[in-house]
This record gives structure tokens, sequence and C-alpha cells, in this order.
């Protein structure tokens, strides 16, 4: 028995494969970590590109934005038709409207005081000689699985962007 252990201590016939079993392994567990980070950064970037692309098409309709299809082009600019698409005007979850608007203050912090529109703004967290205005917020929100790598490391298990423009 003694004289086996020894004859395969100096047995080196397949060190090659086992060499190249355990770099293969460690090679596909690195690929596919880079895969997750780089699929969680591609689809942030797809989502905020679309934001962007919707948010300065409101800006230039302003006067009378359908309101109505802004979700459905920010889901067809991101190709992405599961992407979760919410809509705010000065804070308000869905009460977006082109007739008789009302308008307010942006802080700092992204909450809303009302006030007429064109009144300066004043106040905490109120940017110096700002004007009261009515803002858009679209906000998209989808959920991202990982292959690999532990939720934890990537923040949370969704990629949410959001967009404020100023329609008036």
């Amino acid at each position: 028995m003694i004289a086996l252990m020894r004859r395969l201590r100096r047995d080196s016939r397949g060190v090659a494969v086992t060499e190249f079993a355990v770099w293969t392994t460690a090679m596909f567990f690195a690929i596919m970590t880079a895969m997750d980070f780089a699929g969680f950064y591609l689809q942030r970037g797809q989502i905020n590109e679309a934001l962007s692309a919707a948010a300065i098409t409101a800006f230039k309709e302003r006067d009378n934005v359908p309101f109505d299809d802004v979700s459905a082009t920010v889901r067809n600019l991101a190709e992405n038709p599961n992407l979760a698409v919410t809509l705010s005007c000065n804070g308000v979850a869905n009460e977006c409207e082109n007739a008789s608007r009302s308008c307010g203050c942006l802080s700092s912090t992204g909450t809303y005081t009302a006030k007429e529109c064109g009144q300066t703004c004043t106040g905490t967290g109120m940017t110096a000689g700002s004007t009261a205005g009515y803002y858009l917020t679209i906000n998209a929100r989808q959920d991202y699985t990982p292959v690999l790598v532990p939720f934890s490391v990537l923040g949370d298990k969704a990629v949410e962007q959001s967009v404020t423009v100023r329609l008036e």
C-alpha cells in the first residue's frame, strides 16, 4: 500500500488536464462576474438614454405634452416592454396635464413647494433667483437578475433611473 502511494505521488500524468480544468473554472467565474456587471450597467445606460430622449421630447412639446404616450415612448426607446414607467408632475404621480397647470418650486432635496408660475422661489433649499415652474419627472424601473454576483454587490436587484425636466 505504501508503495502504491509513493508511485501515485511521483506520477505526473494528468497534471495538465487537472490544471486546465482548474483554470477553465476560474476563467468561467471571472467572465460570468464581468458579464453580470456589464449587463447591469448596459441595462442602466439603455434606460437612462431612453429617459433622456423622452425628457427632451417632452420639453420640445412642452405646451402640449402627450403624457399618455410618454411611458410607451420610454419602453420603446429602451427596447424593454416590461419596463415600469411612472410620471409625476410637481411631485404628484399621474396628475400631469397641459391645461391649468399649477406650478411649484423645486428644492435641492427634490421636494416641491406650490407657487404661482413665474414667482421667485425663496426658502430653504431653493436655488437663489429661480422661479416657479411646472416639472415633469419620469421614473423607470426594471428588475435585474444577476447570474453569479450576489444582489448585495450590485446594490439593489432593480435598475432604477429618473429624470426631471421643467416644462413651464
